[in-house]
């Protein structure tokens, strides 16, 4: 619910809530996360190979939620399938697009994970008979070949798959930086940059996002495995790229609505939400939050030491940091680009419910629910690294 001058409910309202925060945040995990895990696939990265699968499983998990999140601000989900799959909305609607673009990712995930875990699912069915061999022989669909030559058609089949993976991957993720730059009634939206920079923002924290897991999951729930400084150093370094391309996108940005080369309502809006001056309502979460420990403390330190960017320590407490820079990011995108009241003067003043549909509980439902289905995937499908099949490949 929104305050305005101490009363509820009177003048303006913020319609798009937390679950529309969360969407973009997901769908940027999602993208960023299949870059990581297609990256051994094309150019065949070897330092990734113990995370292929890993990425790809996260990857996978953030499709599905990115979907449920929309619905969880939506006031009739239960219309969605018709709403979304039946009416004749393309390409008026910028939801046609996104369920457009999101069946046809779903449906190229399911080839890449069938590629990807044919062989693994033909020797688990053959050795495990609990719940986990039955699922993973009704995964092979009947194959059971695991000769050399099938396993280099699987690996032609995921290059040709991660190819058109990374192309949907930037088009999901694109289209969230579109539906808000073409919204010409907020001014702090209208801006053909927030496409490019959500897709930079999407990778850096793809990147630190596996390096979570990879550092939670290889560290805690593996017996076979352990974690690699090799690989450490390899995402930490592909990250510093990722950040500061992010970073140029964002100064370009800051120039555009700060230094007035845009109109007066965007340099106006500007700084009533993130200037340091008024102070803005989300000037911290701006300047503190996503752009000095969200990106610009990470990639200094990453860059001054290779101990750092080896370190599990390390790894793990600035990835904490990237993570939650870029979800300031999401944040003071969606949230702040609503603000800057239409009818009065200054901003509304947001505040969060803990119950509502759109409230705090609803965020923590969606994340809880993300790591289920994380640990789900995982563990029928095999996120481990298996240096026996792998060394076949």
């Amino acid at each position: 619910m929104i305050a305005i001058n101490g009363t509820y409910g009177t003048l303006e309202n913020i319609y798009w809530g937390l679950p529309i925060v969360i969407y973009p945040f997901l769908s940027g995990l999602l993208a960023g996360s299949f870059v990581v895990g297609a990256l051994y696939h094309l150019f065949h990265v070897e330092k990734l190979k113990p995370i292929s699968k890993l990425a790809l499983i996260s990857s996978f998990a953030m499709l599905l939620l990115a979907a449920v999140a929309p619905l969880a601000d939506a006031l009739q989900p239960s219309r969605a399938i018709w709403e979304l799959y039946f009416r004749d909305h393309f390409p008026y609607s910028p939801l046609g697009m996104f369920i457009i673009i999101w069946t046809i990712f779903a449906v190229t995930f399911l080839f890449e994970l069938y590629f990807l875990f044919r062989t693994d699912n033909i020797k688990r069915a053959a050795t495990d008979n609990g719940l986990r061999g039955k699922v993973s022989k009704f995964l092979t669909f009947g194959s059971t070949d695991t000769s050399e030559s099938a396993v280099k058609r699987d690996h032609k089949a995921l290059w040709i798959i991660s190819i058109l993976g990374i192309i949907l991957s930037v088009l999901f993720h694109g289209y969230v930086g579109f539906l808000f730059g073409a919204i010409k009634a907020r001014a702090l939206w209208s801006d053909p940059i927030i496409p490019p920079m959500f897709i930079s923002s999407a990778v850096v924290s793809g990147i630190a996002f596996v390096g979570l897991l990879y550092i939670v999951g290889f560290g805690v729930f593996s017996n076979k495995n352990k974690i690699e400084a090799d690989t450490l150093d390899t995402l930490n370094q592909a990250l510093i790229y990722a950040i500061f391309a992010d970073l140029f996108f964002d100064l370009i940005e800051w120039l555009y609505s700060v230094r007035g080369y845009n109109s007066y309502e965007v340099y106006k809006d500007w700084h009533a939400v993130f200037s340091w001056g008024a102070p803005g309502v989300l000037t911290v979460n701006y300047h503190i939050i996503q752009l000095l420990f969200g990106l610009i403390i990470p990639v200094i330190l990453f860059i001054i030491s290779k101990g750092i960017r080896r370190s599990i320590f390390w790894t793990f407490i600035l990835d904490i940091l990237v993570t939650v820079g870029v979800w300031a990011m999401r944040f003071n995108a969606v949230i702040g680009g609503q603000l800057p009241t239409k009818i009065g003067q200054g901003t509304i003043q947001l505040n969060i419910p803990f119950w509502n549909y759109d409230g705090y509980l609803t965020g923590i439902g969606l994340f809880g629910l993300g790591i289920f289905i994380i640990f789900v995937f995982g563990y029928f499908l095999g996120w481990e690294h298996e240096p026996e099949t792998l060394n076949k490949q």
